[in-house]
């Protein structure tokens, strides 16, 4: 039989192999699922920082999205839920919260860059920022919204963004990422 001392640094050794943190954050590639590299790239280094991050082609949404609501009837999903798409996948993640809204599951942040046409909030979203180009289509307010929309130009604001480029773009990444980083954190204090 063990002794009780021995347990502790087994405990100890199982407890820091356990993941840092508790997040969902889900990156939405846009059309034929190889444009859109920069969300990718985003993911990993989120993944870097011990952040639970993971990329899926835009057509994966609907998947998603019913797997956590699943989840959530056995108390499984981890908070908070963070959601971020490129084109196409930037058309779908509105979808994305607004599914999960009408299923009583909040969305802490959505981000798109540059969908393809105008897309509506009706629930789940708290905060949504649309990075568009003077082409792409806006991020609006439908009935029970009730969280917050940015929409952001890139065309004033930062260099060699186009719609291909958009989401590689250093300075975008850079801002992109740290509002994933403080809604994370912001989202793991309200729980």
């Amino acid at each position: 039989m063990k002794k009780p001392f021995l347990l502790i640094p087994t405990l100890l050794l199982a407890l820091s192999a356990a993941p840092a943190s508790a997040e969902e954050v889900y990156f939405f590639r846009g059309g034929f699922d190889v444009f859109s590299t920069g969300m990718n790239q985003m993911a990993a280094q989120l993944r870097g920082q011990k952040i639970k991050a993971s990329a899926h082609s835009f057509t994966a949404w609907r998947g998603i999205a019913e797997d956590i609501v699943q989840r959530s009837k056995k108390k499984k999903v981890s908070y908070p839920i963070v959601v971020l798409g490129h084109s196409f996948g930037a058309d779908v993640v509105p979808e994305f919260a607004n599914y999960l809204g009408r299923n009583g599951i909040a969305t802490e942040l959505v981000v798109g860059f540059d969908p393809t046409g105008r897309r509506t909030f009706t629930k789940g979203a708290k905060k949504a920022v649309n990075y568009r180009t003077h082409m792409g289509g806006h991020y609006t307010k439908g009935d029970g919204f009730r969280g917050k929309i940015t929409e952001i130009d890139v065309s004033t604001r930062y260099r060699g963004a186009n719609h291909v480029t958009i989401e590689k773009v250093d300075a975008i990444q850079n801002d992109v990422l740290a509002s994933v980083r403080a809604a994370v954190k912001s989202g793991k204090r309200r729980r």
